[in-house]
């Protein structure tokens, strides 16, 4: 039998590699609708939550006690995407990845230290170092990446903002279910990316391949995989689940290689070596 640990290692893990699965869909949408691919995605997703919780006979009750988490979550997972976009647009996409991703883990360890008086653990510091120095290598960038501290900045930003969702989500879950957790949160997302969307065209829907990437990034991306993601974090932790998540840019990469004709580099095959690497010490089970 797996420990609750290892399985909400695999669930998380599951859920990671969903999300890399969404650079290659956005790949096929016309440049300048990142913001609305996301906005469809968070409210078509949300939606389809709602349609589960509303047939399912296993739900609870929200009270006055999940509105915080409720906010917390919501407005991390609102802020992440545009604050990461406004970021790669200002210092590239390799620079902004690694600031992004690179800095989420940590900022959960702080974050969850500080306000929460709990430290992650010798297990998580490893393995967070691990993961990513291996994202590091990973992402990189070549000799004519630009630097701009504006966009570091609107990247770290990003961070933050995924730290805080993976927290709230993680006090949701304890409460909830799967469904339930997740489901609020990408409402309140909804929220602060739909306006953000105002005189942006949608036009892309009326195209059935993309409207089908569309219907698979709410389904898949985020419907099942938050869902995976929520599930696992109520067992390991948000530090540790964010850790975890950092399988995600490793799906993208290979992805990448195998669908769109891309290329890893020898640093980048020893970086995800170093990722799996970290996610085996994460995941593995306690020895108590």
């Amino acid at each position: 039998m797996y420990s609750q640990k290892t399985l909400g290692a695999l669930a998380v893990g599951t859920g990671a590699i969903l999300w890399g699965t969404i650079g290659p869909v956005i790949s096929l949408f016309p440049d300048g609708n990142s913001f609305q691919y996301s906005a469809f995605r968070s409210a078509a997703g949300s939606l389809i939550l709602w349609l589960i919780i509303a047939f399912s006979k296993v739900k609870t009750r929200y009270s006055r006690a999940d509105i915080k988490p409720i906010l917390v979550a919501g407005l991390g997972s609102g802020g992440f995407l545009p604050l990461f976009a406004l970021g790669f647009e200002r210092t590239g996409v390799a620079v902004a990845s690694v600031v992004a991703i690179g800095l989420a883990p940590i900022f959960v360890g702080i974050i969850t230290w500080i306000f929460y008086k709990k430290r992650p653990g010798k297990t998580w510091a490893i393995g967070t170092t691990l993961g990513v120095a291996g994202i590091t290598a990973l992402n990189w960038p070549g000799s004519d990446a630009s630097i701009n501290f504006a966009g570091i900045g609107f990247a770290a930003l990003a961070a933050f903002s995924y730290s805080w969702q993976a927290i709230g989500m993680s006090q949701l879950a304890r409460r909830h279910n799967a469904f339930q957790t997740v489901a609020p949160a990408f409402t309140v997302a909804s929220f602060i990316q739909v306006p953000l969307t105002f005189g942006m065209s949608y036009e892309f829907l009326t195209e059935p391949i993309l409207l089908l990437g569309a219907i698979y990034g709410a389904i898949a991306t985020l419907a099942l995989a938050y869902s995976l993601f929520a599930y696992g974090v109520h067992r390991i932790g948000p530090a540790n689940a964010v850790t975890v998540g950092l399988m995600e840019p490793v799906t993208a990469a290979t992805l990448g290689v195998t669908l769109l004709n891309e290329s890893i580099s020898t640093l980048g095959f020893f970086g995800i070596l170093l990722v799996l690497i970290g996610l085996f010490i994460v995941g593995r089970p306690s020895k108590n």
